[in-house]
């Protein structure tokens, strides 16, 4: 199945060097013109894998128009331009699943009627379904805390009792 993503999955995946789990779990990721911009323009590991996945073709760059609903919902919602271009593009696309850490463009999903998965989702994701092992999930949070992603310590606690 493929997703439509934000920047922020992308970015963090390939900061700790698990693009190969959204892999698995996605058969293509699907991203506006901005969001590559936005996951490409620093001159770094985690870009050149990024630009790899690109020109393998299993990250794959559609054009999005800005939506009038989404534009307005966006900046109500506080919302970056990649995020509401992402959400447009998948909208148009009808592609349900959409990758995003921030929690408003979560809500913004969810009001748009999509399954909204951030990275503890997909990490979750990938242990449910036996593609990662339960210390290979832990690790792979702790990394991705590290790389850059803010989880209230709460919510730490309840992906981590989830996973016993």
């Amino acid at each position: 199945m493929p997703a439509v993503s934000d920047a922020s999955p992308l970015i963090l995946f390939a900061k700790i060097g698990r693009l190969n789990l959204l892999k698995h779990l996605f058969s293509e990721i699907i991203i506006p013109i901005q969001v590559r911009d936005e996951v490409t323009k620093h001159n770094d590991e985690s870009s050149f894998l990024i630009i790899s996945e690109i020109e393998n073709g299993w990250i794959r760059l559609e054009e999005a128009e800005l939506s009038p609903e989404i534009n307005s919902m966006g900046e109500k919602l506080g919302l970056h331009k990649g995020e509401m271009y992402a959400l447009s593009l998948a909208m148009r696309l009808n592609i349900r699943e959409f990758l995003a850490d921030d929690k408003m463009a979560r809500v913004a999903a969810r009001m748009c009627g999509l399954r909204s998965i951030g990275c503890l989702g997909v990490v979750m994701r990938g242990y449910e379904t036996g593609i990662i092992t339960r210390d290979d999930a832990i690790e792979s949070i702790q990394q991705l805390v590290k790389a850059g992603l803010w989880v209230s310590p709460e919510v730490l606690a309840e992906v981590f009792t989830a996973m016993e």
